[in-house]
């Protein structure tokens, strides 16, 4: 925990705006995971203070014994969000995910449980503080989430609801001056309670730390973000999990 606790404090120096990428979503305890995501970023009014970010994504996991982050599909993600800025500093989001999420044995020679799949249902928002420091953008987010379960059928799942805070610190450099390239650097500690037959403690379960290079080409309205995270799970005995992630995010298709 005093690494993460470092970490996050010197994030929370410098923090980041709302330069999205389409970070990956958590996968859980493996070794190596790869993620792809693609969307659309769409300007709602003529000031921009309120626009949607759609996008769709996949992610690919390892097994247990080997570090192959394409080995096996494991998500699927629908995500809509919208955003208002409706103050310099201030915004907040609101959004609704669908996910399918594959599931495997932890045992080799790691084949498909039973139930093979979950399917889960989420709602959050989203409220940030922005702002600048010389070529430095930041952020500070809070996310509260509402999240439910399902077997692939639709039944209800044992783990079939919780609710969880994220708690997230991002920085944005810019890297020349057409603030064509950038690196993102996000800090982010999510604490839950999870139904099944009853409500667990509500408590921190894990940490995510991103460093992201991304890249804009004008002509295109489109930006290409590539990058890394690390899940820390756990808190005595931790798990780390390793992430390559890329996406592509096209700028207002249907006009600024």
């Amino acid at each position: 925990m005093r690494k993460i606790l470092f970490v996050f404090s010197l994030v929370s120096m410098y923090c980041s705006n709302g330069l999205a990428q389409f970070t990956p979503p958590g996968l859980g305890k493996t070794n190596t995971v790869s993620w792809f995501a693609i969307g659309v970023k769409q300007k709602l009014n003529e000031k921009g203070s309120v626009s949607s970010a759609t996008h769709f994504g996949l992610g690919r996991i390892s097994d247990p014994d080997n570090y192959n982050l394409f080995q096996k599909q494991s998500i699927y993600v629908i995500n809509e969000e919208v955003t208002n800025h409706f103050k310099e500093h201030w915004a907040y989001s609101v959004a609704l995910s669908y996910r399918w999420q594959n599931k495997y044995k932890t045992t080799a020679p790691y084949e498909s449980d039973n139930p093979d799949a979950r399917q889960e249902i989420r709602a959050y928002g989203r409220f940030s503080y922005l702002g600048t420091f010389n070529t430095i953008n930041y952020s500070i987010d809070f996310r509260p989430e509402y999240r439910r379960f399902y077997d692939p059928d639709f039944t209800q799942a044992t783990e079939n609801t919780q609710f969880r805070s994220r708690f997230r610190a991002k920085m944005t450099f810019d890297l020349n001056s057409l603030k064509t390239d950038k690196f993102i650097t996000t800090a982010e500690f999510l604490f839950s309670t999870t139904k099944t037959s009853s409500w667990s403690a509500f408590e921190y379960k894990e940490t995510r730390l991103c460093l992201y290079y991304s890249h804009t080409v004008p002509k295109l309205k489109t930006t290409f973000n590539i990058g890394y995270m690390n899940n820390i799970l756990g808190k005595s005995a931790i798990t780390d999990v390793h992430y390559l992630a890329f996406d592509v995010a096209i700028k207002n298709p249907f006009g600024t």
